[in-house]
């Protein structure tokens, strides 16, 4: 059982799991990015590169998720050989792990692909293959913890997609911080990188406010209280929802919450991209500079918020 292996120590006070699920969402958001810009590098030549630089960073990352789980469980050696002792295939826990096992494979190849320059096409096809199951590592991360049923922040209606989404958004802020670092410190060419990073700031428009508008939603359920039995006689949500609500949006978790995940995780970066946008004549000797700090911010508030929703699991139902 999930709960049980997850609650072996006093896992909260320790950084292994929300590090564990931020690594794991950001290894799927990562390949996801590398996979989309590598499609639009079809048309838009610049895209290229920054697909290749991503597909580079996705296996070390996963490769971090990986220890951080592994080394959580107390016995490494049964998180690394994982198919010779987790047999129960109905645990969240277990499907993620092969989900994992199986990405690594097709991220490596995906990243030699690049590397060794071999067809194109060829790589287009694993990355679009690869593409749902990476996405799944992150969906799962939410699906790990809302498998333990009795925490009312564990929501199984809401978590998944929150982190996939999270995933996705911390996985552009990954590569994207990446590829300004990349432009200023390592490439010799004095390549146009604005267009790339133009619609990097789009898409971020786009995930964060489907972020917050997902955050809205999952604290609106949480203060609704809603019932444990549906009329059907369905499960739907642990006792105790106003109670995590006020854990989290007031209690001692509300400064992590509204200054680490809303303000400077999601606010800030909304208003640089606009500034990005709307004033980019006058900011552009500074363009990788804003965007980098909008990026590192972005990375900053993923984490918090794994934190947060792994701190208030310490409020049971």
């Amino acid at each position: 059982m999930e709960s049980i292996i997850l609650m072996n120590s006093k896992w909260g006070n320790d950084i292994f799991v929300p590090m564990y699920l931020f690594f794991g969402g950001l290894s799927g958001g990562l390949f996801v990015i590398a996979v989309a810009a590598d499609l639009l590098g079809i048309k838009f030549k610049q895209f290229e590169k920054f697909s290749r630089l991503t597909s580079y960073l996705v296996l070390p990352v996963l490769a971090l998720a990986g220890a951080f789980i592994a080394f959580h469980l107390g016995k490494p050696e049964r998180g690394i050989l994982f198919p010779l002792y987790f047999k129960n295939f109905d645990s969240w826990l277990v499907i993620g792990g092969w989900s994992v096992g199986l990405a690594v494979p097709l991220v490596a190849a995906y990243a030699a692909l690049w590397y060794y320059k071999i067809d194109a096409t060829i790589r287009r096809v694993l990355g679009v293959i690869a593409f749902p199951i990476l996405g799944f590592v992150s969906f799962y991360t939410g699906l790990l913890l809302s498998g333990a049923k009795f925490v009312p922040l564990w929501s199984q209606e809401y978590l998944p997609y929150l982190f996939l989404n999270s995933g996705v958004l911390t996985g552009l802020a990954g590569s994207g911080l990446m590829y300004v670092l990349y432009q200023n410190y390592v490439s010799s060419k004095s390549e146009e990188s604005s267009g790339v990073l133009r619609i990097i700031g789009y898409a971020i428009i786009f995930f964060v406010l489907v972020e917050l508008f997902e955050l809205q939603r999952f604290m609106h359920h949480l203060a609704s209280n809603p019932v444990k039995i549906d009329n059907s006689g369905l499960f739907v949500a642990p006792n105790g929802s106003i109670m995590a609500y006020e854990y989290v949006t007031q209690g001692v978790l509300a400064p992590w919450f509204w200054w680490g995940i809303i303000i400077f995780g999601l606010t800030i970066p909304l208003i640089l991209t606009f500034i990005e946008m709307i004033f980019d004549k006058i900011i552009r000797p500074y363009v990788n500079w804003v965007a980098g700090v909008k990026f590192a911010l972005i990375l900053a508030g993923g984490i918090i918020l794994r934190f947060v929703i792994v701190w208030g699991g310490d409020l049971k139902a």
